[in-house]
């Protein structure tokens, strides 16, 4: 599992290392997270930027709290360009592949 795609330990310490808490919360976060880059696609097609902002905000929080550090800091150069009205088209690509990667970290180490 790539750490800098989820850093567990991190993640684990933020929870006191209670394991079962740590992956009660990563089950929700698959659960929340995994329509929301096609979610943030999707407003930034309708034009609905607030939208977009919030949910790219969401997930950087949330990401930030369980160790997935590599999303979180693609989520706040998005929301970065969603706030400066620059192009997003690139940092909506990096989004939705360390979106992916992470889906697949947290499932990985849920299934340990």
């Amino acid at each position: 599992m790539n750490e800098e795609v989820l850093d567990w330990k991190e993640g684990m310490s933020r929870v006191l290392n209670k394991r079962e808490l740590y992956v009660r919360l990563l089950g929700k976060f698959m659960n929340a997270e995994k329509d929301s880059a096609a979610k943030i696609e999707q407003a930034l097609k309708d034009g609905d930027l607030d939208a977009a902002r919030q949910l790219v905000h969401s997930t950087k929080g949330v990401a930030a709290n369980l160790g997935a550090k590599a999303l979180a800091a693609v989520a706040m150069e998005l929301e970065m360009a969603l706030k400066a009205g620059a192009g997003t088209e690139d940092c909506l690509g990096r989004f939705k592949s360390v979106h992916t990667d992470t889906l697949a970290s947290v499932q990985a180490f849920i299934d340990q």
